[in-house]
């Protein structure tokens, strides 16, 4: 694509999601339209640390998210997770975008459990580079935590960059502060329903709500839907023994489709 023709996009696409504030990652998450605040998997490093220390065991994983048909909205992400005997450790990594613009995340995490509550607290190196500007770096602090209501109901909630970091010193623009709150609950082994909001401080509030149901043992189907703008999503996971395959296709209401692949592989602590 010619830079022009790029930068142009980018600017309607930062204009719509002001930057990329959401750094949810993974198939199951992309499912159900982001709706994963109080899942407790090891895609919890991304959507919520608060998640980590439910995690139980050993883990490495990847996805790959190809945005609206476009190679330079790309984004890929890994990372790994520890589960250890006095809480757990995750490392993970994000990149948004090409040569020509990028936003880049080293995540450090560690999350525990006590008693019915999980909470989890990390820093994000950030780094966004444009070709023609150059390259600011900032830290970011962020913190979640998931309550255990009952064997059904669990609420969620996370705070990314609470600090409010600062990406351009001489500007004083900020890195995106996003709060995120839900719930969820599972009337039974196979179903759970997701809603939650989540609300970056320059923008509107964006509602989500997700259902994952499962078909048959390592066999999940999953939808929901997500507003500001409106997204429609659907996606399939395939869980056998210790590996993880899951995609999640959505339709952005203004840009297009968006499909994600996710793959992990764990072992028992």
């Amino acid at each position: 694509m010619k830079p022009i023709a790029f930068l142009t996009l980018l600017f309607a696409y930062s204009s719509i999601f002001g930057q990329t504030s959401s750094f949810n990652l993974g198939g199951r998450s992309a499912g159900m339209a982001g709706a994963s605040l109080t899942l407790g998997d090891e895609f919890s490093l991304f959507n919520n640390i608060g998640g980590l220390g439910r995690y139980d065991k050993h883990a490495a994983f990847a996805a790959y998210q190809n945005r609206y048909g476009v190679k330079e909205f790309q984004v890929i992400g890994a990372g790994a997770v520890y589960a250890g005997g006095i809480g757990n450790a995750g490392v993970g990594f994000f990149k948004f975008g090409d040569d020509l613009y990028s936003e880049q995340r080293i995540h450090l995490a560690f999350g525990n459990k006590i008693q019915m509550v999980s909470l989890g607290v990390g820093i994000d190196l950030l780094q966004y580079n444009i070709a023609t500007v150059g390259t600011n770096r900032s830290l970011a602090i962020q913190f979640g935590g998931i309550a255990e209501i009952s064997s059904q109901l669990r609420f969620g909630a996370h705070i990314f960059n609470l600090n409010q970091a600062e990406i351009n010193n001489e500007t004083g623009e900020k890195a995106p502060t996003v709060m995120k709150a839900g719930m969820s609950y599972q009337p039974s082994e196979e179903l759970m329903l997701n809603i939650e909001v989540e609300k970056d401080l320059e923008f509107d509030e964006v509602f989500k709500a997700g259902l994952e149901y499962r078909i048959i043992e390592d066999v999940f189907v999953r939808t929901g839907i997500s507003t500001e703008p409106f997204l429609g999503a659907f996606g399939v996971g395939f869980h056998p023994k210790n590996l993880k395959f899951d995609y999640g296709f959505s339709n952005d209401s203004r840009l297009g489709s968006i499909h994600e692949l996710s793959v992990s592989y764990s072992l028992d602590r």
